[in-house]
Order: C-alpha cells, then structure tokens, then sequence
C-alpha cells in the first residue's frame, strides 16, 4: 500500500467519524445501515468511492466492534462487480451490440443502496426477457456467481478435490464439508465473530445443524441438494411475517428489495446463486446440471437448489 492510499484511508476513517458525530448521524455506537448509506452517497458525489475506501471503512466498523456498521459497509460492496460481470457474459456469448441494448445506461454507482440496484436490475432483466430466450438468461446469470471471478475459487475448488479424493466417495465428502461447517460456526459463536454478515447464535447454529443440506449438501439418489443459510439468520429465525421472513432469507442485494416492494423480479436472477452454489460441490470433480427449487424472490421462505449429474437427462 502506498502513502497516497494510506492517506487517502486515514482521511475517510476521519471524515466517516466525524460524520457520525454530526447532526447527519447518530454517533458511533448507535449507527448503521442508514448511516452508512448516506455516507457512502457524500463519497459518490465526491468520486471516493472505492473498495479500497469502503474497505476501510468496514476494517475500521469491524476493529471497533460495531458490528451494524461492519455489515453495512459490507453490503454495500456485495456484489459490486455481479451486473459488469452478468454484461461481460452477454457480450461473450451474444456480442456486444446485443450487449448494449441490455446495458444502455450506466450500471449503479458502488454505494448505490438497494433500491437502486433493485431498480436497475429489474429493467436489466425486462431487457432480457425481451431480447434473449429464458435459458440464455439462466445461463447468462449462472456463471455471475456474485461476480466472484473464477481465479478466486481456484483454491477453495482444488482443496476440496483434494478432500474428495481422500474421502472416497460423495456421501463421505458431504459429511465431511458439514462437519467443517458445523465447526467453524461454533468456532465464531464462541468468539462472537461474523460468518460474513450473519451472527452465529445458539439458535442460529442448532438450526444450521438440523438440516444436513444447509450451505454444505446431502444427497438423495443421485440428486445433491443445497438449502442456503438466510441471509440474516437471527431476525429470519425471529419473524414471523411472511414477506420479512422472505426479505432475511435473501442474499442478493440486487433483488431482495423486490420482495419489500411486492414487485416481482425475474426469477433467473436466482441462477446467479445457483452457479455460486454449484462451487460447493466442485471437488467431486463431475459435472452437475443445477436446478433452483425454491427462492426467496419467487415467493418461497427459503432458497433451495438441486444438482442433477449433467449425464442423466429427464
């Protein structure tokens, strides 16, 4: 890290923190997403809106202990990359002026808050459905995989061959994948630590526990099923309304604001989770056909994908 970045870092902790202190914010104990959301719109304005800025910010929320903070700043660059991501993938496969009839305009600055994410996406999508048939769109979504590129499994999807190997089969390696879930949640509740965003409670980690294809996997036949971790596990856990139960289980923040709104969003979009999921299942070293069965924006309580072996056609 060079000075100028170190400088640059030192003044956006100092000018974050006087924010909190002014009558734009609530003090540092007491702030979060809406706190950071403006904040992040005085950066826009700026042009200071970097990951290596909002990084920093999270790092300073994190090394604070205020925890609201920290998921906040994470939120806002989840994802940051997912819609150049889904445009780069059109252009691969259908060119670029198919392209850029998609993406006429420019895509949500970093910071954008949800509602414009939700907002872009949503006509990025009608675009879609106009101009490309509906397994394009799936396709297209699938290999966004929250915009995570492809070096960045490498490691992860190579040590997990590695422990598919030692294992010998698949039933073996799944229990394998949830025994290291299982310990490396108790390993933050017990440290009071985030597993990205969600806090891990007693109630959060029995309820992982109790359904083996939570985050990790079970097979049934020769089908792998995934059931994802709600987003916000602890208030999923406590709601009761449909609709907010909905909302917490989401983890894209380019859409969850549908299900706020009552708006519908299309459904490919799901495939983006999808293609992440399908990662999980990457050191078995075969080739799977994904299927979402459930999702949170289509309505479901929660967000449930298939893995079908890509040889078997129905």
């Amino acid at each position: 890290m060079g000075n100028a970045e170190i400088v640059e870092r030192v003044a956006v902790i100092g000018d974050f923190h006087r924010f909190l202190e002014s009558p734009a914010g609530r003090g540092a104990p007491a702030a979060g997403k809406p706190e950071a959301e403006r904040f992040a719109r005085r950066l826009i304005a700026e042009g200071r809106n970097t990951l290596e800025n909002f990084s920093a910010l999270e790092e300073f929320a994190g090394r604070a202990g205020l925890n609201p903070l920290k998921v906040a700043w994470i939120e806002l660059m989840d994802c940051h990359n997912a819609l150049a991501t889904l445009a780069a993938e059109i252009e691969h496969r259908h060119g670029c002026g198919l392209r850029d009839k998609i993406f006429s305009e420019p895509l949500p600055p970093l910071g954008a808050d949800e509602k414009e994410r939700c907002a872009y996406t949503r006509e990025i999508c009608r675009r879609m459905e106009r101009l490309l048939s509906a397994e394009q769109s799936r396709a297209a979504w699938f290999f966004v995989r929250h915009g995570i590129p492809p070096e960045d499994w490498r490691t992860s999807d190579e040590s997990d061959r590695e422990k598919f190997l030692r294992s010998g089969d698949i039933d073996e390696f799944l229990a394998l994948k949830r025994r290291e879930r299982d310990a490396l949640l108790t390993r933050l509740r017990d440290e009071d630590e985030l597993w990205y965003t969600v806090q891990i409670t007693d109630e959060v980690l029995t309820f992982v526990r109790s359904d083996p294809e939570m985050e990790a996997g079970f097979r049934r036949g020769e089908d792998i099923f995934i059931t994802k971790i709600p987003y916000n596990a602890v208030r999923y856990l406590q709601e009761s309304d449909p609709v907010l139960k909905r909302y917490y289980a989401c983890h894209c923040p380019l859409v969850r604001q549908a299900i706020l709104e009552g708006k519908p969003v299309s459904p490919a979009v799901c495939h983006c989770s999808l293609g992440h999921a399908s990662h999980y299942l990457a050191g078995i070293g075969r080739a799977f056909r994904g299927e979402v069965l459930e999702s949170a924006v289509r309505g479901d309580l929660r967000c449930r994908f298939v893995f079908h072996p890509a040889e078997r056609r129905e």
